[in-house]
């Protein structure tokens, strides 16, 4: 966590930006209407009309569920290589080495993803970086049962490392762990996961990591709470769209809706 927070805040300040300054990033910021010398703060000062009245200040319009859907698919990380010499068998120190740096890759691509989400850096730089302390290790484990999904009995951590249960049994607990995850990757075969519902519950991962409420927080704060509320029924939405494309029937829909809500709990 310690790691993960250090390079989000490094990635926050790149280019010179201000941790304070929330920037909607350039393919949003174009997004925007504006209205002569508008700020984009929210502390800016309302703005009046030639009778003294308000000015409602415009708002970018919302994504539909197709579009919110093709922008998280947009940001979707790279294939990760380790480009190492996969010496059989592997020690535990090997494969220990080997998943600590893969792991160390991911962190860095998971703040630019997360980044990518429309809407999360409108939030409160705090709120994303707890969000993401709070989350990672769930975004690996459901990234990781992608990629083994078409290989049964084996986990793909990368297109060039992929362990079976007698190759990981020099690790202490790793069967343990390994038959767990065997376990919830047969479910996600099962329910013959596609990659748009993949991405919706991704990002659902994410953005439901910390939905504890805290009486103390102050109007920014519970300003970033409503955000993140309204971003995350969108992407509920979209995935509600993703299943019912597919052509199934209404109750077909809740209850694939359903089980793939329950494979969250399963990755937790």
């Amino acid at each position: 966590a310690c790691r993960l927070r250090k390079c989000y805040e490094v990635g926050m300040t790149k280019c010179g930006m201000r941790k304070e300054r929330r920037s909607l990033g350039n393919s949003q910021t174009r997004r925007l209407t504006r209205l002569p010398s508008q700020s984009r703060t929210g502390g800016s000062k309302p703005k009046t009309g030639p009778a003294g009245g308000l000015l409602i200040e415009p708002h970018p319009p919302a994504l539909t569920p197709e579009q919110l859907i093709e922008r998280i698919m947009e940001a979707e990380p790279p294939e990760i290589y380790l480009m190492k010499d996969m010496r059989r068998p592997l020690s535990e120190a090997d494969i220990m080495m080997l998943l600590t740096n893969l792991a160390d890759k991911e962190l860095v691509h998971m703040i630019s993803w997360a980044k990518k989400i429309p809407g999360f850096v409108e939030l409160n730089l705090l709120d994303q970086v707890h969000l993401l302390e709070c989350c990672w290790l769930e975004v690996l484990i459901i990234g990781l049962m992608w990629r083994s999904v078409d290989h049964p009995g084996k986990l793909i951590f990368s297109p060039d490392l992929s362990l079976s249960r007698e190759e990981g049994c020099s690790v202490q607990g790793f069967v343990e762990i390994f038959d767990m995850l065997i376990a919830a990757t047969s479910r996600v075969r099962e329910l013959k996961l596609q990659r748009e519902e993949y991405v919706c519950l991704k990002a659902m991962i994410l953005l439901n990591s910390n939905m504890c409420l805290n009486s103390s927080e102050g109007n920014e704060e519970m300003q970033s709470r409503s955000k993140l509320l309204r971003l995350l029924d969108a992407v509920t939405d979209a995935l509600v769209w993703a299943i019912a494309k597919t052509g199934l029937t209404f109750r077909q829909q809740y209850t694939r809706l359903a089980h793939l809500l329950m494979l969250l709990s399963h990755i937790r």
